[in-house]
């Protein structure tokens, strides 16, 4: 008498379409971290990027028109 035996989805060892199933899980989690690593790095760089211009933009300005101390006279 033969019989199939279900698999035991308990044991350690899986079929192979239990096997490609869960990688495929697996992989879908890692490409969606690195997708949200990648998108926290590029808002990062773009922060930066606008830190940097507007620091560059204040000391132009600071440049262009330089103060004065007016020192009042003393009668």
């Amino acid at each position: 008498m033969d019989q199939q035996r279900e698999p035991d989805f308990n044991s350690n060892r899986s079929t192979p379409a239990q096997f490609r199933s869960k990688l495929g899980t697996y992989l879908t989690g890692v490409i969606i971290g690195f997708l949200i690593l990648g998108g926290i790095y590029y808002q990062k760089h773009l922060a930066t990027k606008r830190l940097d211009a507007i620091r560059a933009q204040e000391a132009s300005t600071e440049n262009a028109n330089p103060t004065t101390d007016i020192k009042s006279e003393q009668p």
